[in-house]
């Protein structure tokens, strides 16, 4: 199978591990039970099969919403909730129906803004969270972090043939958008190919940045790494230099 995009790897070779995974990641788990209030409107982009919006339901949060641009997805969610408790749709985050200052919080966790491609999708979908977000509304992200695998000896020796790969190449492509490295569960051997379709991997001050160019305030921004430490950092000066290890998540606010 010739898969292109990251739509289509979603659709078929990773569809079941994201439409049927359970529980909360220990860093999603404080995150939400740190900064989000149980009572306020809130919407999770990407839901995927709707494991954290389930989960979060467990804890006592009310009014709902998630969408993802996988109709599987959604109607795997729709499935898991009989008595539609939770408002699930298809949606493309880079253009959502939503009406402006919509939510009282929003949660783009998993990774979402990191698989779309290309840098206007991205920056389209970061104004779009901004938009439908209310004033003082807060917003939970999570970036896959180029420095963490910068400083993981595994996949530093994959960084370095793939430089090599491009330049033999004339490839100008940035190192920021790295292939699959499995699929499936699997070793993805298309990737010593350096064959697409590619995930982007943020540096810290790169995610930083793109949330503070569309208005968010950054109240907190750290890696798992800090997480574990449950010692998030208040702005990013104060965090540069610390080693960063696994997701980058950072919270915001509307002013």
């Amino acid at each position: 199978m010739n898969l292109v995009s990251n739509k289509q790897i979603y659709n078929t070779v990773e569809f079941d591990t994201w439409a049927h995974e359970t529980n909360l990641l220990d860093e999603e788990k404080y995150l939400i039970e740190t900064y989000l209030n149980k009572e306020a409107k809130t919407l999770e982009a990407g839901t995927g099969g709707g494991r954290i919006l389930f989960e979060m339901k467990k804890m006592g949060f009310h009014s709902l919403y998630g969408y993802d641009y996988v109709p599987k997805y959604i109607a795997q969610a729709q499935h898991k909730d009989p008595e539609s408790d939770i408002c699930f749709e298809v949606q493309n985050a880079t253009q959502l129906k939503y009406a402006d200052s919509s939510f009282d919080q929003i949660i783009y966790l998993q990774q979402i803004l990191s698989v779309i491609e290309d840098e206007n999708g991205r920056e389209k979908a970061l104004q779009e969270a901004y938009r439908i977000l209310k004033k003082q509304g807060m917003a939970l992200f999570s970036f896959l972090c180029f420095e963490s695998r910068m400083n993981n000896i595994v996949y530093f020796p994959f960084l370095v043939y793939l430089s090599i790969v491009r330049k033999l190449r004339g490839s100008h492509h940035s190192l920021r958008y790295l292939p699959w490295l499995k699929l499936g569960g699997k070793v993805n051997w298309r990737a010593l190919c350096d064959r697409a379709p590619y995930v982007y991997w943020y540096s810290l001050h790169e995610a930083v940045q793109a949330l503070a160019s569309v208005g968010f305030n950054i109240l907190a921004v750290g890696s798992t790494r800090q997480i574990q430490k449950q010692q998030m950092h208040a702005n990013l000066e104060s965090l540069t230099g610390e080693r960063l290890e696994g997701m980058l998540y950072c919270v915001c606010q509307k002013s």
